[in-house]
């Protein structure tokens, strides 16, 4: 038969395939890790405080990214119409963000002064975190937003 003669593989040939179908394998999984964290970005936010707010309470927030892109923290207090932001943050992304699935943590502490809390009337209140991330492949991801109902005393 003319077609059937067949080239052997030799013992380099063969390891050089499966070490690039390895190479390949590994890139691929370390890809669809980096893909989905480009589209999720935050991987949780918390949002802690006393229920009564006074001159020194403090208002803590934490968020954990998957470090891709930075994040941005902004935390507000509202009342009715009228909004304060507390705080700002922003968490840096790691530094070979495309192949280090690492999460970075960042937390935000604040102390509410008189100065802030004058502005607002006694009684209820919204405090608010929002954490809000990057365009990544032409998407931007709705911003993480967590909410804590509080009464301002003054």
């Amino acid at each position: 038969m003319m077609f059937e003669t067949r080239i052997p593989h030799t013992r380099w040939l063969v390891f050089l395939k499966r070490a690039c179908v390895i190479v390949a394998g590994v890139y691929f999984v370390i890809g669809m890790i980096a893909l989905y964290r480009a589209v999720t970005q935050i991987h949780s936010l918390e949002l802690q405080s006393d229920v009564v707010l006074h001159s020194g309470s403090a208002v803590t927030a934490t968020v954990v990214s998957y470090a891709r892109v930075p994040i941005d923290l902004r935390i507000e207090l509202i009342q009715d119409d009228h909004t304060e932001v507390v705080a700002v943050q922003q968490v840096q992304k790691n530094e070979w963000s495309l192949l280090d699935p690492r999460t970075r943590e960042a937390t935000q502490t604040t102390f509410l002064t008189d100065g802030l809390l004058e502005r607002f009337e006694s009684g209820q209140a919204i405090l608010r975190a929002t954490a809000t991330g990057r365009l990544q492949f032409d998407r931007l991801p709705p911003p993480m937003v967590r909410e804590v109902i509080v009464h301002i005393q003054r």
